[in-house]
C-alpha cells in the first residue's frame, strides 16, 4: 500500500507542505505513515472460532451423518478456513473491531511521536500527522507547547481531512490537507521568530514511511 499511494511525487508533494506551512510559524511538523499500527493476532482467532461455530450449527441442523470422531475434524478444517479468511483485510478490520482499531492507531502514534523526537524540540512545538492505512484512521499529536495553546479538539479538523483523504484513494492529498490546516493553528499561535532566529529546521520535511 505504501508503495502505491506514496511514490516520489506524493511524497514530494507532503515534503513542500511541511516546508511552506513550517516557513509560517516556529513549529515543527513531520508526516508519518505505516501500512498497519498491528498485528490484530485475535482477529485470527475469533475467525477460528466463529468457522468452527457456524461449521457445528450446519451439522447439527442439518442432521448430517458425521459421527462424534469425525466431528472435531470438520470443526477444526472450518476453523482453519475461518482463520484464513480473517487475513482479508475487509474481514481483519471487522473481526478486529472498531475499539482495537483505534486503540492499536492512537499507541502506534504515541510511538512514532517519540520515535521521530517530536517531544525533543526547543520549543515544545512539535506535530505529529500520523495515518495508518490499514485502519484508515488517522492522528495529530501536538507537543506540550502547543497543546498548552491549542488542545487536542483544535487538530479534528485535520484529522477529518486526513481520514478523508485516505477514504476517496488519495492519502497524499489528504496529508497535504490536514498539514495545511494545522500550519494555519500553528502560524495563529507561534508566529515566525522576529529576525529569523530560534532553533530553525529541527525536525526535516520529509514523509516518514513503516510497514508497521
Amino acid at each position: 500500500m505504501l508503495e502505491r499511494f506514496f511514490e516520489e511525487d506524493a511524497r514530494a508533494r507532503i515534503e513542500a507542505a511541511v516546508r511552506e506551512e513550517e516557513a509560517r510559524s516556529s513549529g515543527e511538523i513531520v508526516p508519518v505513515v505505516v501500512e498497519k499500527s498491528d498485528g490484530y493476532p485475535e482477529a485470527r482467532y475469533r475467525g477460528a472460532l466463529l468457522g468452527a461455530a457456524l461449521a457445528t450449527v450446519v451439522v447439527l441442523a442439518l442432521r448430517l451423518p458425521l459421527t462424534l470422531a469425525e466431528l472435531p475434524l470438520v470443526q477444526l478444517a472450518a476453523g482453519a478456513l475461518g482463520a484464513l479468511l480473517a487475513l482479508w483485510d475487509p474481514i481483519e478490520r471487522v473481526l478486529a473491531g472498531r475499539a482495537e482499531l483505534e486503540l492499536a492507531t492512537r499507541d502506534r502514534a504515541m510511538r512514532a511521536f517519540h520515535e521521530h523526537g517530536l517531544h525533543r524540540t526547543e520549543q515544545g512545538t512539535g506535530v505529529l500527522v500520523f495515518a495508518s492505512l490499514f485502519e484508515r484512521r488517522a492522528v495529530v499529536l501536538g507537543d506540550r507547547g502547543i497543546n498548552e495553546k491549542m488542545g487536542e479538539a483544535e487538530w479534528q479538523r485535520a484529522v477529518a481531512a486526513l481520514v478523508a483523504g485516505m477514504g476517496r484513494g488519495d492519502p497524499a492529498a489528504g496529508f497535504c490537507e490536514a498539514i495545511a490546516l494545522c500550519g494555519a493553528k500553528l502560524a495563529q499561535h507561534f508566529p515566525p521568530t522576529p529576525g529569523g532566529g530560534g532553533p530553525g529546521n529541527e525536525l526535516g520535511d520529509a514523509l516518514r514511511t513503516s510497514r508497521g
